[in-house]
């Protein structure tokens, strides 16, 4: 392996080994950091659906404490209406309460004494749905108790029911669905109270058995456990018996299932009196209030909905999808008041983030392979223009030598006769005329070889002009033949021309195509010599212009230098001690000067041997 090529796979390992490093961390970087993205990610999802979980735990327990703060005001009411004309308050309680659908009072056994079986339609549906009920084992007679409301929330309800007041309290929509429940709440218990069944002006309403301070602090005592709340489990609890004048009170309340509707029945037993006094709730307006419980303003992408025993939705606020999406969190009211109830939460899930999914490692190596071929790209660029300007170099290097030896020869020519024609040592006159004639024979060299260097700077640089003219060039043609005719014979070739007998008119540049044609019939002298002949031929073509060929004998040009003849310093023989000598400039510019005016020059192998140069003017 030659020092170069060890030079340039040196250079190589330099360049892609680093790149190839580089390129590796910054990938792996890349998947650490979509690792990073997609932790944190799916972090925030999970505390956004524990939180939307909390919220929906957070609703039903306002619910209850709703649907508590009813009913435990309906029984209290129940429990101090007076026994004296007791079916009238009961029909007078009936008509004005909103919340009652049916007041009534049965004996312990079951059997209803209010209100009477043929008083109106209402009645008689009445005991048609509860004649399984009365009729059976009446709730009063089962064992006292409390009873406990089971509620079944999603995992991360469970998981984050110790930290729900703490996260909303401290949050400003939570502190506006508060006061909305507060308010909501505060209208329930205005609306359940006793003395709100009463009209205005009624001469036969009985009085309020309240109105005390000692009455008011019997009824405070009868407070039961509706506001109570089980931080620890979050559990809602049922209503114990409440007591009342008589001592021995029970009550209770019961849903009841009946030609696929729910109602809800509260009921009040008195032993002491031989009765039992109930009401049934108007189950519609209690759910009516329950939409006040929702949250008045929620997050983006956030919904909450209350949903029946049916799955159908009674109340919602927020984002709710189409039917049939699984919600984010589910949690049951109290199996006591309204089973099979439920809030559902619902959390629009956004699109995953091109960040933490795998767009950002497929960017990523897409721009880190970017890099690396860039960097490869310049690299090679970098490399492969010092390698040219290092042979561009040595051409030149070698190109000042060929040249110093192209000038040195006709100088030491040219001396070395001047001196014996100075010193007189020459006597003969042929011989005088004959060194005069070498003297300015090289003297035509010298000066070829300097047009040549100049023209080669000037088009290197760009500063070459061009003075056209129209020209006959067939003319033109024929006088630079007559010029270099002999000095062709002298190389031993015979000239032929094939020109045609009418002028062929060009706009060209005369000295440019007079250089063009010198140095092809230089070419032809230094390198076909031994064909013994050269052919100029002129043609002119139909679409105007004039093509000009010159054909020789020689050897030809190898083919895998004929791609290369036309680049500057190029020659088949670069050496010194070559046969041929020249600087490897001759078709170089005369390529440059024939595209500078327009046309261009390329070269064909010759039927039969020989090389062919065709030169192409506009």
């Amino acid at each position: 392996m030659s020092p170069a090529s060890r030079r340039i796979i040196a250079y190589w390992l330099l360049l892609l080994v680093p790149t190839l490093v580089v390129g590796v961390g910054a990938i792996q970087l890349l998947r650490r950091e979509q690792a990073r993205l997609g932790e944190q990610e799916s972090y925030a999802s999970g505390a956004r659906r524990a939180a939307v979980a909390a919220r929906a735990g957070l609703i039903v327990e306002n619910m209850e404490l709703l649907v508590g703060d009813v009913t435990a005001g309906l029984l209290d009411t129940l429990g101090a209406m007076p026994t004296a004309g007791l079916d009238a308050e009961l029909t007078l309680w009936q008509k004005n309460n909103p919340l009652v659908r049916t007041a009534f009072r049965c004996t312990p056994d079951g059997r209803i004494m209010h209100p009477p079986a043929g008083a109106d339609e209402e009645a008689r549906a009445f005991r048609r749905r509860f004649a399984p009920l009365f009729e059976g084992n009446p709730p009063w007679r089962q064992p006292a108790g409390y009873a406990q409301a089971s509620r079944v929330a999603s995992p991360e309800a469970e998981q984050a029911a110790g930290q729900r007041k703490d996260e909303y309290v401290a949050q400003q929509q939570a502190l506006q669905n508060v006061a909305k429940v507060q308010s909501a709440r505060r209208e329930a218990q205005d609306v359940a109270k006793y003395k709100a069944y009463r009209t205005a002006g009624s001469s036969t309403a009985p009085t309020m058995m309240a109105s005390t301070e000692a009455d008011a602090g019997q009824l405070a005592d009868k407070k039961t456990a509706y506001d109570s709340y089980d931080s620890a489990s979050g559990a809602a609890v049922a209503t114990p018996a409440l007591g009342n004048d008589f001592g021995a009170t029970r009550s209770g309340w019961l849903p009841w299932t009946t030609d696929g509707r729910l109602h809800l029945l509260g009921w009040l037993d008195q032993p002491a009196l031989g009765e039992v006094r109930g009401v049934e709730v108007k189950l519609e307006a209690l759910i009516a209030r329950l939409g006040g419980v929702l949250p008045a303003e929620t997050g983006a992408g956030e919904g909450y909905a209350l949903r029946d025993d049916k799955g159908r939705i009674m109340h919602q606020t927020g984002w709710i999808p189409r039917s049939g999406a699984e919600p984010a969190a589910r949690v049951e009211l109290s199996a006591t008041t309204l089973p099979g109830w439920t809030v559902v939460a619902f959390l629009d899930a956004p699109a995953r983030s091109s960040a933490a999914g795998p767009g950002l490692l497929l960017v990523g190596s897409l721009l880190i392979g970017i890099l690396i071929v860039a960097i490869l790209a310049g690299g090679s660029l970098l490399l492969w223009q010092a390698r040219r300007s290092e042979a561009e170099a040595v051409q030149k290097t070698s190109f000042v030598a060929n040249v110093s030896h192209e000038f040195k020869t006709p100088l030491t020519t040219i001396r070395l006769y001047a001196e014996l024609l100075e010193q007189g040592r020459v006597a003969e006159e042929a011989k005088r005329t004959d060194y005069l004639r070498t003297i300015g024979r090289e003297t035509e060299r010298l000066a070829r070889l300097v047009g040549n260097a100049l023209d080669f700077s000037r088009l290197e640089q760009g500063r070459k002009k061009y003075a056209r003219e129209p020209l006959d060039l067939r003319a033109e043609l024929a006088r630079l033949l007559d010029t270099h005719a002999p000095r062709l014979a002298e190389a031993g070739l015979v000239l032929h021309r094939s020109l045609p007998t009418g002028p062929v008119a060009v706009t060209s540049d005369r000295d440019a195509l007079g250089q063009i044609v010198l140095n092809l019939l230089d070419n032809a002298a230094k390198y076909a010599a031994a064909g013994g002949e050269v052919t100029v031929e002129l043609a002119a073509r139909p679409a105007g212009g004039a093509v000009v060929r010159v054909l020789d004998r020689g050897p030809g040009v190898p083919p895998e230098h004929r791609d290369r003849i036309f680049e500057k310093f190029h020659r088949v023989d670069d050496t010194l001690i070559a046969e041929k000598s020249g600087t490897g400039l001759g078709l170089s510019i005369a390529r440059q000067l024939a595209r500078g005016l327009g046309g261009d020059l390329r070269y064909e192998p010759r039927t039969d041997g020989g090389a062919a140069f065709i030169l192409e003017l506009p």
